[in-house]
């Protein structure tokens, strides 16, 4: 299944992307891949030493916020390029110590997304019919 996970309780307590967001960093700073791949990926323990360098070199937790079926075909790519907001379906990440799930991710709220933007509904586009 694909998912949506965000860091979870680090000993040293858990990650606050609005701490993160008033240094004014964009979101693919940390996110790398989600403006040219299907999906957005999580920093490593080595990209946050890059400003923490007090963590020790350990894996930090992810809890998971967003899981979507294995049938649903999600491109961070394409909704990039349609010039889509980040805080369009994940909220204002900004504004949160903890993540939650902005816009919902059932069928309902994508076929209402799509049509407000004008995107195609056809089956296709974002389930795969082969598997």
């Amino acid at each position: 299944m694909a998912a949506v996970a965000v860091r979870g309780d680090a000993p040293d307590g858990p990650f606050s992307h609005r701490k993160h967001a008033a240094l004014k960093l964009k979101c693919t700073v940390c996110h790398t891949g989600a403006e040219a791949a299907e999906r957005a990926r999580f920093p490593t323990v080595a990209q946050c030493r890059v400003c923490h360098t007090e963590i020790a070199d350990r894996k930090i937790p992810l809890r998971r916020v967003l899981r979507l079926p294995d049938l649903v075909f999600f491109s961070h790519a394409r909704h990039v390029a349609a010039k889509l907001e980040c805080s369009g379906c994940h909220g204002d990440v900004a504004g949160m110590d903890v993540m939650k799930v902005g816009r919902g991710a059932s069928m309902k709220d994508c076929i209402a997304c799509h049509k407000e933007h004008r995107a195609t509904i056809v089956c296709t586009a974002c389930h795969e019919l082969s598997q």
